[in-house]
């Protein structure tokens, strides 16, 4: 596989200043990265060492966040343990015009839009590219005191190079408590820099009136479907068997085990099958390969060449915990073989395919007519066994079987807390332990346990003083319960009454703060790109032991949903929109967007009547819940296909107003990825049968 550079053409590619934003060295430009790139990295210029990431969102917006230490500025007059102050910010920049002929790029920007907003400023900006110059001029207020502007130079013999001259208009001397962390003796104006940019990384040094300045980052492409060979991935299924006729085939098991062996070696699960005259019915579920069409293209690959001899139709219905979501009807078997053997394009066999959403389980099926390869899956499966590397754990015991049964045993896993006041960072080394049954179809046990092995989260010092109920921000009371501790025990009922139409009942053990009984049902339409649903729970929370106590708090929590989506963009918009833990009411807004590599980034902002005034709060501007978050498939990162993901959030950990329990199990989470939700793939043929 060939890595392609996150940018089109070296000498227009946008930079990172030392904030992250696209720019020269401390002021923005006009420029962007490429559409979905996400940089990360770190940079120093006294007193301020900012730890930040960008991404361009869209292909005319870039979001950037900055984790800034303040070098030689104790906070909380170091009477904490809290270390050098420590900031949180966030910016963003929208393009409005792209340079064309005489036009330049012009770009405006918020910096510091949101929190405390000790860096904030607004400014627009214009950059024209002039042979190997790159020319910068804006205005700016607030922080960015009036105008700025620079110049870049790319020499013809190395366009990863550059030269830059900037004016810098930060207003340092009014920056926080600047007298005492020194920002005060910056006068800021003219800056001389030196950077490089390689096809995944780049630096940067500067100098301005005697102070060093410098930066560090990577630059990933997420529009690349993935970043690693799949080396390790089992071929698809190529053995040749004499197929027989099905009277045959029904009378003698061993060719039915063939096709649960085939199928079990590549990690199909609860597999069902059901002759309808000269139609092979199947239904079938994939815990590990992540695109749909590649998961059918495969078992049809499997079931081509196994099925009867007078097999002309096959359908495949792919299940989701047994959730039946989409229906293949591959109409012209000869053209399967034709595809498979390298001799049709994926264009021609679409003709002989219809891909529609799945009836409830199978139209007509009869039980007595269903043969059942469940049991007849995972029979050389060795059992519990040791693996290192397996979905990004550094070791983990671990097995499944072919109903989804899982047992997995992590001995180590971490979370981490940045800026709580009592400590600039919390971490949770701990081990988990998790059980899956499936009781029947569609009814499942789930077990999960938790041992914390080295932490500090339980040293949070600062109690909440918040005048809602405490239905998150007594946090720390539940870490100092050490030992192990039930994190999760329920069970889920999951089914669909009608075509486009899932339903859950569950009833336990939802996480580590709440038990309760509860349900949502979703909808999706026949035509468009939206759903609807509704979540209800009646929830107690639980004592902070971690067994099977509770507190006097219980609640009703009631959120109905609607998301759109909008898949030329892999955008997707959801409101919510109903009753909170804390008993608040208001609404919630979310978006997010995932790219092609499948990772997905996004963000949320909840307004309620639960007043929280609690700082950076005040009875005259309520603090509101809000928060941003990253979803990275492990499939991207692996030489193995996976459906394991990685996620991290940031967002305030002990606040009360707008927050919701844990799911037990997310309808239209569950459905999204395999229905290729809010991707730019209309179809469901995506790497189908590789």
């Amino acid at each position: 596989m060939t890595l392609t550079a996150p940018w089109s053409s070296p000498g227009h590619a946008a930079e990172p200043n030392l904030t992250g934003q696209s720019g020269l060295v401390h002021m923005p430009d006009a420029t962007l990265e490429a559409d979905g790139t996400f940089r990360i990295g770190v940079g120093y210029t006294r007193p301020y060492q900012p730890f930040w990431f960008s991404f361009s969102l869209l292909p005319r917006l870039e979001f950037s966040g900055q984790y800034t230490k303040i070098r030689g500025l104790e906070a909380f007059g170091g009477d904490r343990g809290f270390g050098d102050y420590k900031d949180k910010s966030f910016d963003i920049k929208l393009q409005l015009f792209k340079e064309k002929g005489l036009f330049p790029d012009l770009a405006v920007g918020l910096l510091d839009f949101t929190g405390t907003r000790l860096f904030e400023a607004k400014y627009a900006v214009l950059t024209k590219r002039a042979g190997p110059f790159e020319l910068t001029l804006g205005y700016g207020e607030d922080r960015i005191d009036g105008p700025f502007g620079g110049i870049r130079f790319r020499p013809s013999w190395s366009n990863r190079l550059s030269l830059m001259v900037e004016y810098d208009a930060n207003d340092y001397q009014n920056d926080f408590r600047a007298s005492l962390s020194g920002a005060e003796r910056r006068k800021g104006e003219w800056t001389w820099g030196l950077s490089y940019r390689g096809r995944w990384y780049g630096g940067q040094l500067a100098l301005q009136d005697g102070d060093l300045s410098a930066l560090g980052y990577i630059a990933i492409p997420l529009m690349d479907s993935e970043f690693v060979p799949k080396i390790s991935e089992p071929p698809p299924y190529t053995e040749e068997t004499p197929q027989v006729g099905i009277t045959q085939w029904l009378a003698d098991t061993r060719h039915a085990a063939r096709i649960g062996r085939a199928l079990s070696r590549d990690g199909y699960k609860n597999v069902e099958l059901r002759f309808d005259g000269h139609t092979l019915n199947a239904t079938l579920a994939n815990t590990r390969i992540t695109g749909t069409g590649r998961a059918v293209g495969r078992a049809i690959r499997i079931l081509q060449k196994l099925a009867p001899r007078e097999t002309e139709e096959i359908h495949l219905t792919y299940t989701v915990d047994d959730l039946p979501l989409v229906t293949y009807r591959f109409r012209d078997r000869h053209k399967l073989d034709r595809y498979f053997e390298g001799l049709l394009s994926k264009q021609q066999l679409a003709s002989s395919i219809e891909i529609s959403p799945a009836e409830p389980r199978l139209a007509g099926a009869n039980e007595d007519d269903t043969i059942d390869l469940t049991p007849m899956l995972g029979r050389d499966d060795p059992g519990l066994a040791t693996e290192y590397g397996k979905d990004g754990h550094t070791v983990s015991l671990s097995w499944e079987g072919g109903n989804a049964n899982r047992l997995e045993i992590l001995p180590f896993n971490f979370s981490g807390y940045f800026n709580d006041p009592s400590g600039a960072y919390k971490y949770d080394l701990f081990a988990t332990a998790s059980y899956r049954q499936r009781l029947r179809r569609g009814l499942f046990l789930e077990v999960g346990a938790k041992l914390s092995l080295l932490e500090n989260v339980s040293d949070v010092s600062q109690t909440s003083n918040s005048l809602l109920p405490h239905v998150r921000s007594d946090i720390a009371e539940y870490r100092k319960h050490r030992g192990l501790k039930l994190e999760r025990m329920l069970i889920n009922r999951l089914w669909s009454p009608k075509k486009r139409t899932y339903m859950r009942l569950s009833a336990g053990i939802y996480e580590e703060m709440y038990a309760g009984v509860g349900g949502q049902i979703l909808f999706l339409p026949k035509k468009g790109n939206w759903a609807v649903d509704l979540s209800i729970d009646w929830l107690k929370q639980r004592d902070f032991s971690g067994g099977f106590g509770f507190q006097d708090y219980s609640t009703l929590t009631a959120l109905g949903g609607l998301h759109y989506r909008i898949p030329r963009h892999g955008l997707t918009l959801t409101l919510r929109g109903g009753r909170f833990l804390a008993g608040d009411d208001g609404v919630r807004f979310e978006v997010k967007r995932r790219f092609r590599s499948g990772v997905e980034f996004g963000g949320w902002y909840t307004i309620t009547n639960g007043d929280d005034i609690t700082s950076p709060g005040s009875p005259d501007d309520p603090y509101h819940d809000k928060g941003i978050f990253i979803s990275i498939p492990l499939n991207s990162l692996l030489t193995r296909d996976t459906q394991a993901t990685a996620s991290f959030q940031l967002s305030p950990w002990t606040r009360d107003v707008g927050q919701m329990v844990a799911s037990p199990l997310d309808l239209y989470r569950a459905v999204e990825r395999p229905l290729n939700f809010g991707t730019d793939e209309k179809d469901l043929m995506s790497e189908f049968g590789q």
